[in-house]
């Protein structure tokens, strides 16, 4: 996937790996309950789509599938509801800015851009 972060989250991650972005980075944590979840497969298509917005956005995908320790924590901290999906989305003061089973990335690229944060990082920058 070129220029996109995704992380395949491991039994090591955990909810302390959050912290890790915090103030840094924007993260969608996704939850599926298998690898072929067609909302998942689409989320990933499009990231792959949009590498430089996604970029720009300082955003991280950490991509949870059911069955992992970090799903099974994260779910329940996330409220997964027993849903094929789930996607949320973190903000770098670490507030959940969305929680959502659709997935339009921009959408969520436009949610970004009406927060304070982005609308200062957005002045002068340029895709690369």
């Amino acid at each position: 996937m070129a220029g996109a972060v995704l992380l395949a989250a491991s039994a090591t991650a955990s909810v302390d790996l959050l912290r890790d972005y915090l103030w840094t980075n924007r993260v969608i944590i996704t939850f599926s309950t298998n690898e072929s979840t067609p909302e998942r497969l689409l989320l990933i298509k499009q990231i792959a789509q949009y590498p430089c917005e996604f970029r720009k956005r300082d955003l991280v995908h950490i991509d949870l599938i059911s069955g992992s320790v970090d799903y099974q924590s994260l779910s329940q901290r996330f409220a997964m509801d027993g849903k094929d999906f789930k996607l949320v989305l973190i903000g770098k003061d670490g507030k959940i800015k969305l929680h959502t089973t659709a997935v339009a990335l921009e959408d969520i690229f436009a949610l970004i851009d009406t927060m304070p944060m982005r609308k200062k990082e957005m002045r002068g920058e340029k895709c690369q």
